[in-house]
């Protein structure tokens, strides 16, 4: 979009929405709007791409931001009018101005007009065989998933599991939280003595994904005589990922002073990865109650997997809140 202040028809509905329209970095009419989750102010999409290559802190300093879609900017956007800046005298609003002015303005050459939509086409056109090319790269890989369904996503996980394993690669959904319950019970009730390999994949309400892959089993330990005894176990092939990031993380190599393991299984607790739980924790209820990442140095603990920051699957943030947890067999 073209800066647009100059031709926003400034009535009474432009001055009273004023304030919350204009970006603060560029001082225009916000174009696709995104907003910091922290402390949801909210900028212009392609502000805060230039503003992150300098600044970690989002404009009002808040640490670690978080950037999501505004629906309600883009609701007071929605209802701005425009004049045409071809002054075709035509009245247009904020979502349409830009084709407007390269498709529908009357006083576009038609030459020019022939030649723009060719590009429109063009571009339509290799946006399509991106996405086929995606899709077709999948065709041996099923995963029934609510969490994963963007083709570069299911791209990233087969890819990484295609690292193991040679043979098309078949998933049968075993658990999900909103289906099945998010009680330690169910999940182990669903996931327990299966062989072959486990695939488990975390959304938070904050979109943020991430999971692990085991091939170890898992199991409902239980010790009445030590309320917080779980098992420690580790299988052939482990590892966590983050979706978002399209990154991978092995566990480490085992020192002499550290306790590695890929799950940890107890009977109060859902799906943990790492020793004692330390890369994932969570516990009964998941889908109210927070989870956690642990990364607590201080105290001489360390991750069995290797993240490179402290928190890194949640985005430098130690606790979560799930809106979704699916577990998958592979088959």
């Amino acid at each position: 979009m073209d800066d647009l202040t100059q031709y926003v028809i400034k009535n009474e509905y432009y001055n009273s929405i004023k304030e919350e329209v204009i970006c603060i970095i560029c001082a225009q009419i916000k174009k696709n709007p995104i907003m910091c989750s922290k402390c949801q102010n909210s900028f212009c999409s392609k502000c805060i791409e230039i503003w992150n290559k300098e600044n970690k802190n989002c404009p009002y300093k808040c640490i670690n931001p978080e950037y999501v879609f505004c629906r309600l900017i883009n609701v007071l956007l929605s209802k701005l009018n425009f004049t045409c800046k071809n002054n075709c005298g035509q009245i247009i609003q904020y979502n349409n101005f830009d084709e407007h002015y390269e498709l529908e303005c009357s006083k576009i050459d038609l030459t020019e007009k022939s030649k723009k939509l060719f590009k429109k086409y063009t571009e339509l056109e290799i946006k399509y065989n991106k996405l086929k090319k995606a899709f077709s790269s999948l065709i041996n890989f099923e995963l029934d998933s609510k969490i994963i369904e963007e083709p570069e996503d299911l791209t990233f996980i087969k890819n990484l599991l295609s690292q193991y394993y040679s043979k098309s690669l078949v998933f049968k959904l075993l658990y999900r939280a909103t289906r099945d319950g998010d009680t330690a019970q169910a999940f182990h009730e669903c996931c327990d003595n299966k062989e072959g390999g486990i695939l488990v994949i975390f959304q938070t309400t904050n979109d943020i994904i991430f999971g692990g892959f085991t091939n170890a089993t898992w199991i409902q330990h239980f010790n009445p005589e030590r309320k917080a005894a779980g098992r420690d176990k580790i299988g052939e092939i482990n590892f966590l990922f983050q979706v978002n990031l399209k990154k991978v993380y092995n566990l480490r190599i085992s020192g002499k002073h550290e306790k590695i393991a890929a799950i940890f299984c107890r009977s109060d607790c859902g799906p943990c990865f790492g020793s004692l739980g330390e890369d994932i924790w969570v516990h009964n209820n998941f889908l109210s109650k927070r989870g956690i990442l642990h990364k607590d140095l201080s105290k001489g603990r360390k991750c069995s997997f290797m993240t490179n920051e402290d928190y890194e699957l949640n985005n430098g943030e130690s606790f979560f809140l799930l809106k979704e947890l699916e577990a998958f067999l592979l088959i």
